[in-house]
């Protein structure tokens, strides 16, 4: 028996919690901080990220800052097949709901992979080696298979661990970087 779902639920619960406690805004803030003040952010200028969808730590904040910066943002658009692309994201890219729910770009320019220098991969449990529970689609560890650039995690903490309390399987992509 998969024990996934039963950790996907159990971390859910405590980001409700989280979010209750009124520590959720301030811990999401200390991670974008993090993110922005790393040389893996500060060196790229294509950066994946996605649209934060509600109970998720808040991706505006990032996506602002890069705006900001001058970086192009591109954001991820589920197609058939389990697979995934990166789409450019800025103030006049038209959204659409996808199947799952989240906010993805109606047409736009398509970024290949190999031109984007760091993605900001979501997530629900992290280790400090970079082990990571997806929401159980497999989209980013399909796409993140072959992907040469630069990944980063922001983990609240009721989503580190020292160890996965999931199953690992070969095809689970590592994070090259967790931030928590």
């Amino acid at each position: 028996m998969d024990k996934k779902p039963a950790v996907r639920k159990m971390i859910l619960t405590k980001l409700t919690e989280l979010r209750n406690d009124g520590a959720f805004d301030s811990q999401s803030s200390r991670l974008v901080k993090q993110l922005i003040d790393s040389p893996e952010y500060k060196n790229s200028n294509v950066i994946g990220v996605t649209m934060s969808m509600p109970g998720e730590l808040v991706t505006t904040p990032i996506i602002e800052d890069a705006w900001r910066e001058g970086k192009t943002v591109v954001v991820p658009r589920t197609l058939s097949d389990w697979q995934m692309e990166f789409v450019q994201y800025d103030s006049s890219t038209v959204m659409e709901k996808s199947y799952f729910g989240a906010d993805e770009p109606k047409g736009g320019k398509v970024y290949h992979k190999r031109d984007i220098d760091l993605i900001i991969v979501p997530g629900l449990a992290y280790t400090k080696l970079g082990n990571r529970l997806g929401f159980g689609g497999g989209y980013y560890d399909r796409y993140l298979a072959d992907y040469e650039g630069n990944t980063i995690s922001l983990a609240l903490p009721p989503q580190f661990y020292k160890e996965p309390i999931w199953p690992v399987r070969d095809h689970d992509v590592t994070i090259k970087k967790i931030i928590y």
